[in-house]
Formats: structure tokens, C-alpha cells, sequence
């Protein structure tokens, strides 16, 4: 695995972006803001489930061990860019 948790085998980080459909971004980056399942399906207006369900898939199409390297993988990638502590802004 690389640094954002791909294998050397999956995909680079633009072919892993454009691998993932509005939806499945959508989840991410709520998921990289840190929100649970529940409250990520609050914020987007569906069932908990379908959330669980798109994070297996975002996992699955990004070929990642888990959320954490799912989260590394949405601030490498620039899905969201949290203020970094000490900086401007």
C-alpha cells in the first residue's frame, strides 16, 4: 500500500477520484468532516444503511483497508481541505 492506502496495483489518486459517482463523494467528504453514518445520513437525506452501503463501496472502488484510509485519502486528494492549525484563515 502507498501512502493514501492504495495498493501498488489499484489505482492512482485521479483514477480513484473519477472512479467515485457525486453520491459516493458526497459521503466522503462528510465522512473526512469527521460525521458518523447517522449524522452523515441526516445531511444527506437518506437511510443510515445506504450511507454504510456507499462507504463499503467507496472502500471497495478505492481499493482502501478502511475509513481512516478513507479520510487520508479525501485530505491527500483534496475532496476537502480542513485549516491547518497555527495557519492562515
Amino acid at each position: 500500500m502507498n501512502t493514501w492506502g492504495l495498493s501498488a496495483e489499484g489505482c492512482t489518486r485521479e483514477q480513484g477520484l473519477a472512479a467515485l459517482s457525486d453520491q459516493q463523494r458526497a459521503v466522503l467528504r462528510c465522512l473526512a468532516r469527521g460525521l458518523a453514518d447517522h449524522e452523515i445520513a441526516r445531511v444527506l437525506a437518506v437511510s443510515q444503511r445506504q450511507v454504510g452501503a456507499v462507504v463499503t463501496e467507496i472502500l471497495r472502488a478505492l481499493d482502501l483497508r478502511d475509513r481512516m484510509a478513507a479520510v487520508v485519502f479525501a485530505h491527500e486528494t483534496g475532496i476537502i481541505r480542513l485549516p491547518v492549525p497555527g495557519g492562515p484563515g
